[in-house]
């Protein structure tokens, strides 16, 4: 058995369905609340770690991302979504 640290293999996120003024449905900002540890060993599949009880989100879309580096707690802390946002500002009005 190996005294390496592991990290998680996968991170799972959550956004609820909102509506904007005109009732049009949208994603809201999307928030981790599950990890997947790998099983010791090498064997296969993960361990499904929950901060936030499923039963406790209403209605959504999830997000199953993968981890593909060790990340440091500094890059954890991040939120995997700003790219996204700031891609989004950054192309906001262009669709004409």
């Amino acid at each position: 058995m190996s005294n390496a640290k592991t990290y998680p293999t996968h991170r799972i996120s959550f956004a609820e369905k909102t509506s904007d003024e005109a009732g049009n449905e949208k994603v809201g900002k999307p928030v981790e609340v599950a990890v997947v540890w790998p099983r010791k060993d090498g064997k296969q599949g993960g361990i499904l770690e929950w901060n936030i009880k499923p039963e406790k989100l209403g209605d959504g879309v999830w997000f199953h991302l993968e981890n593909d580096r060790q990340q440091t707690r500094v890059q954890a802390a991040q939120d995997q979504f700003d790219l996204v946002d700031q891609v989004q500002e950054q192309t906001r009005g262009l669709e004409r």
